[in-house]
């Protein structure tokens, strides 16, 4: 199974998480996108978070992608997004996000259900165009 990645990206960072993450698997994840964000020196972020292809992860994993969404969310994290292609893995996520506090800043895509979730995940996290909203009135802002 492929380990997770980070990429540094315009909006901030995208993270890959395919598969069933072990807690080795996570803990090196974080690591490497703790010393990614403090490169930024307080700089402002958005993360990107590819989870198709993930089902679930065991409970040690679940406590450091908490432990994450707190550290992040403290570090200059405005936004992020959610890509995935699965009910449990939403579920699981969602419970996190709700726990730590950064249910209100994130927001979760069903690459299964929109072919537009890449362009919507960059959106909403570049420039706060909220993906679980309809669009303006086409003549009316925007």
């Amino acid at each position: 199974m492929p380990v997770p990645q980070n990429v540094a990206t315009d909006y901030g960072f995208r993270s890959t998480a395919p598969g069933y993450i072990i807690p080795a698997e996570a803990r090196l994840w974080f690591e490497d996108l703790k010393e990614r964000v403090l490169r930024l020196e307080g700089r402002p972020f958005g993360l990107l978070v590819d989870s198709r292809t993930q089902k679930s992860n065991p409970p040690e994993s679940q406590e450091i992608i908490r432990e994450a969404m707190v550290w992040l969310r403290a570090h200059g994290m405005q936004r992020s997004v959610v890509v995935l292609d699965s009910t449990v893995a939403l579920i699981q996520i969602l419970r996190i996000a709700k726990s730590t506090g950064v249910y209100s800043y994130e927001r979760y895509l069903d690459a299964l259900k929109d072919p537009l979730w890449e362009r919507k995940a960059v959106d909403w996290l570049s420039h706060g165009i909220d993906p679980d909203l309809p669009p303006p009135p086409r003549g009316q802002g925007g």
